[in-house]
Formats: C-alpha cells, sequence, structure tokens
C-alpha cells in the first residue's frame, strides 16, 4: 500500500509536470510565434478572404494602387495594376500567398471601425472596406527598374540610408501575379529560372569586388596609417602556391588604399589581407551583418561568412577580395553601402510606412530604428572618398552623372556554372546620401551593366 501511495504521487506529479510544460508551451507559441503561424504559407486560412469585405488595398508612397480589390461577377478579385515588378515583394494571392499580401494578411482583411461600417453597409449598402497598406514604394522606380533588367536573372535593393525604407525592390525573373493560379504548375518545377525566389533578399552570392569595402574598413581599423600602404600590382599576385589575378591581368602598377579601390586591384587587397591577417576582416564582416539575421518583413537569409581564425593563405586572399565561401544577399550588400552613406549608423530596413483604416485614418505608422554603429563617422568619411574615386575616376565610371556625385564600387562574382556575376553597390548625392543600393545581374560578366543601372536610378532619384 505504502509503495502504490508513493507511486501515484510520482505519477500525479509527473502528470502535474507535463500540464505545466504543455501550458508554458501555448503561452509561447501564442506570446512569440503567433505570427509565424499566422502567416506561415501552409496555413489553409491565409488563402482565404473575409467573405464580403473588400480586402484592404497596397499603395506605393505616392498613393499609387499597386494592389487592390476589384468587385466583379458577385466577389472581390485581387488585381496587381504593375504585374511582375512587384511580384516579390507586394506579393500575390491566389494558390497561397506572398510578400505584404502574406505578411499583412490578417491586418487588410479587418475593418477599422467595424460597427460604424456594419450599419452602413446594412442602411446605406456600402461596401466593407479593410485596412489598406502605404509602402514606402516608388512604383515608377520599381517598373523602371524591372524593365531595366528584362530578361535577365537579377535583382536591386534601393533605401534610403538614414531611414532604412526601401523604396524599390526588385526581383528577376519574375512572373505576373494577375495570373499566379494558372502559372503555379510552371513556377514551382522552373529550377533554372526560380522565379518564386525573391532574390533581393534570399539570393546569396559571392559578393566579389564590393567586399573590398569590407576589407578596407578592417585595415583601417587594424591600422588607421594603412591607407597609405602601397603595392606595386603586375596584374598577379602568388599565395601559397596560387596565383590570384586582377581583372583580364590587368597591371595597375604602383596603388595606394584610395587607387587600389578605384581600380579594383584584386592584388592589392590580397596582400593587404596577408598583411593583417582574418581576425580584423571577421570581425569587420560581423560589424557589417555577415553571420546575422537581418529583421525584415519578408524572408531573408542569412549572409555568410564562414572563414575561420586560421584560415589557410589562400582561403585568406580570396575572402578578401569578396570570393571563396563568402556569400551575400542584395539587401545585405545595400545596407552596407547604406552604411557608409549614414555616417556608420545602419537603419533597419522597412516596407511599409503606415497602415490606414477604411475612412482613411492612420492607423500605424513605422518608427526608423537605428541597428547599431558599424563604424565610427570618421571612417565612413574615409570609405566615402574611396568610392567617389571608384566613379570618378575607376571602374564605377559607367555610374557617374555630371549633376550629382555618385559614390560606388563595383564587383565582378565569379560563378563556376557560367558567366560571372555584375554587381554594384553605393549611394548618392555622395555629399548628402539619400539613396543607397545594391545590384546583381547574373552571368553579364564585370560590373558595367550594374554600374550602368545605377546610374538610371540615381538620376531617376535625383530627378524626383
Amino acid at each position: 500500500m505504502k509503495d502504490l501511495r508513493k507511486n501515484l504521487s510520482h505519477m500525479f506529479w509527473f502528470i502535474t509536470a507535463l500540464f505545466v510544460v504543455l501550458g508554458g508551451y501555448f503561452v509561447y507559441v501564442a506570446a512569440i510565434e503567433a505570427d509565424d503561424f499566422i502567416t506561415n504559407p501552409f496555413n489553409a486560412r491565409v488563402a482565404v478572404d473575409v467573405e464580403g469585405i473588400r480586402r484592404g488595398t497596397i499603395y506605393d508612397a505616392h498613393g499609387t494602387p499597386i494592389v487592390e480589390s476589384v468587385y466583379s461577377n458577385g466577389r472581390y478579385a485581387r488585381q496587381y495594376p504593375f504585374g511582375a515588378a512587384f511580384a516579390h515583394t507586394a506579393g500575390y494571392s491566389g494558390m497561397s500567398r506572398a510578400g505584404l499580401e502574406l505578411s499583412r494578411n490578417f491586418t487588410m482583411n479587418r475593418l477599422n471601425w467595424e460597427l460604424i461600417q456594419r450599419a452602413g453597409h446594412v442602411m446605406f449598402g456600402n461596401e466593407l472596406t479593410a485596412n489598406s497598406i502605404v509602402t514606402t514604394f516608388d512604383a515608377d522606380l520599381q517598373q523602371l527598374i524591372h524593365n531595366s533588367l528584362g530578361t535577365s536573372r537579377g535583382a536591386v535593393v534601393v533605401l534610403d540610408p538614414t531611414t532604412g525604407a526601401i523604396v524599390a525592390m526588385v526581383s528577376t525573373l519574375s512572373f505576373d501575379p494577375n495570373r499566379v493560379t494558372e502559372l503555379w504548375g510552371g513556377l514551382i518545377t522552373d529550377t533554372e529560372n526560380s522565379p518564386l525566389l525573391n532574390r533581393a533578399t534570399q539570393g546569396l552570392y559571392p559578393p566579389g569586388s564590393t567586399f573590398k569595402v569590407v576589407t578596407a574598413m578592417a585595415a583601417l581599423e587594424y591600422d588607421s596609417t594603412l591607407v597609405d600602404f602601397t603595392f606595386e600590382c603586375t596584374g598577379h599576385a602568388h599565395f601559397g602556391g596560387e596565383t590570384i589575378q586582377c581583372w583580364g591581368g590587368t597591371a595597375h602598377g604602383m596603388v595606394n588604399m584610395h587607387r587600389a579601390m578605384a581600380v579594383s586591384c584584386n592584388g592589392y587587397f590580397a596582400t593587404l589581407a596577408d598583411k593583417i591577417g582574418p581576425e580584423p576582416i571577421i570581425q569587420a564582416s560581423e560589424q557589417l551583418l555577415f553571420n546575422a539575421t537581418i529583421p525584415f518583413e519578408l524572408p531573408a537569409s542569412m549572409p555568410q561568412f564562414p572563414m575561420g581564425t586560421e584560415p589557410a593563405i589562400y582561403e585568406l586572399v580570396q575572402t578578401a577580395i569578396g570570393q571563396g565561401r563568402i556569400t551575400a544577399t542584395p539587401l545585405n550588400m545595400a545596407l552596407i553601402a547604406a552604411a557608409v552613406a549614414n555616417g556608420g549608423v545602419v537603419m533597419e530596413p522597412f516596407m511599409v510606412d503606415r497602415v490606414v483604416g477604411g475612412f482613411g485614418n492612420t492607423l500605424s505608422s513605422t518608427t526608423p530604428r537605428s541597428m547599431g554603429q558599424v563604424m565610427d563617422a570618421q571612417m565612413a568619411a574615409s570609405l566615402n572618398e574611396m568610392l567617389i574615386e571608384a566613379v570618378n575616376t575607376g571602374t564605377g565610371t559607367p555610374a557617374g552623372l555630371s549633376h550629382m556625385q555618385v559614390a560606388g564600387k563595383t564587383g565582378t562574382a565569379q560563378n563556376e556554372t557560367g558567366v560571372d556575376h555584375s554587381w554594384f553597390i553605393g549611394y548618392a548625392p555622395a555629399e548628402n546620401p539619400t539613396a543607397a543600393l545594391a545590384i546583381i545581374i547574373e552571368n553579364t560578366g564585370g560590373g558595367t551593366r550594374a554600374s550602368q543601372l545605377a546610374g538610371q536610378i540615381f538620376n531617376f532619384v535625383g530627378n524626383e
């Protein structure tokens, strides 16, 4: 009998502990992971609109609808006036949802002043209009970029470096969200083009020579006098039995850090990395958000910097010029450009300016938030001078404008499966930046095409 009571007591406390754990888990899910469950595309309710309610509109920053609901044949249907240009950001609604259509799904199905709206609906037949979203996008710029990329695979991120507001975010190849249900079978099986992938936030690419901004920062944090370090470039440099070659084997002659950045001298930055060792580069990369989760409304891949503290010499020098195993997203590289533009402060990226109710009243607004000072203002000023020189006299000249000083860096990312990718990161006007960006265009070779597109974008922003 004594043993029975003891066993029953143990069983009682065991079951009690299970209930406590289960209760704790429910609280955790409700408080921490509720949004993930609500916006999970496998949640069947995601694809269901509330019957009889006009789902909210998604506007660009100037009030132009980029997604709207139109009443036809007894029901509301979603329409996407800009077609493929906003397919990865505003998203789509059909087989499931993605983009803002997913992340703000329940916001755009909710009624503000519901009792008043329902009374007006019963008495006067007024529409039941759910909350709408006003984004930070410029629809005209988004369309310009999408048209410029055309049939190329690539991505562009343009943001305001002082606030983090996303002005444009384009990924190609894309698809028409108006026809997503019709096209679905082909979209999910097209592994060559991956049209459903948002390359701007999820595409991981070697950053190529754009990473030299990070290497320069690492060297100057290690020893500020290294800005005057000189190197005789013959077009080739040898490390551990391997050869680092400048683009096309070009011999740049005697270069210091400024000139090496302008002409994108691989030999210089490889030698610089050999001189300072891996730890300053690891530290600088982590300050600039590699191996970190970037907070963003849409799914975003983590930029990868896998090099350890004791790499082989060839891995070290390859990493210093943005090759090897290091990978970055266009969003990550745009934030690096924005950090330099904003005096070393990185702002959290966002694309929803405010939520408005059915009567046009503002329900909530986004307050810009800093992610921290990733470099001091003097460092940002030094890098700014280098990036100006790169556009004025170096590889970035196709991005230059006669009426505006542009700062930036080109990149050529080696691609084992085909032609190299073209990168450009930068900002303008250099003296008071209002736009920072990152561009990658796959399989184009060199940085010229990305630089040309950057010039078009800065020209557009400067003329608004």
